[in-house]
């Protein structure tokens, strides 16, 4: 039979705290899947800049990931895309989409991710949210910008889902995608625990 040192025990206790509060400042989330909780990244995207920004927040909170994709994809060309974006906007429009979501009733939280078109989300999303039921989730807005940030899109997901948790949002300027990576962090730690747990 052996009998452990007070100054020992002390010392192992100790070096177990100080080991657990630094594994804390690296990974500061408990993990999705871990936790009982599955995430769900959500998002569409034309020029890759918002899929850059999904997978950054995807390799931070994990869970599943998915890109939202239309029937009738939308033009490459710049000027082109923004002639159509604008007048789907303007006649209220809902693009038929090829994508096909999961069953939602295994997801808990949702990142739900988008470029900014004509202040609002495309209406690719507006089709999404729609069509499939998020009632009793929690939705996290994330999205590409040129200068409006998320302009009125927080309250357009509001409207079309008024039975959703929506988080505090994250807007990227999207030429400046590459360089987001510790804003989003930030904003991850900010949401503490709400989002991963």
């Amino acid at each position: 039979m052996s009998i452990s040192h007070p100054d020992r025990s002390r010392r192992f206790v100790l070096k177990g705290l100080a080991c657990g509060t630094a594994m804390l400042m690296i990974f500061p989330y408990i993990p999705v899947h871990a936790a009982g909780r599955k995430t769900l990244v959500l998002f569409f995207s034309h020029s890759g800049n918002t899929r850059k920004l999904a997978t950054m927040i995807h390799e931070r909170v994990g869970g599943d990931m998915l890109e939202i994709k239309t029937i009738n994809a939308y033009p490459q060309d710049y000027d082109t895309m923004v002639k159509r974006g604008k007048q789907e906007h303007q006649d209220n429009v809902r693009p038929a989409l090829s994508t096909k979501l999961p069953n939602l009733d295994s997801y808990d939280i949702i990142f739900l991710g988008y470029p900014i078109w004509w202040g609002t989300m495309p209406m690719a999303m507006f089709t999404l949210l729609e069509q499939y039921d998020f009632s009793g989730k929690t939705i996290v807005p994330f999205c590409t910008h040129g200068g409006s940030r998320l302009g009125h899109s927080v309250d357009d997901i509001r409207k079309l889902c008024p039975k959703t948790k929506i988080l505090k949002g994250y807007s990227a300027f999207g030429k400046r995608v590459d360089e987001a990576k510790d804003d989003v962090e930030a904003w991850l730690h900010g949401l503490g625990n709400t989002a991963v747990k």
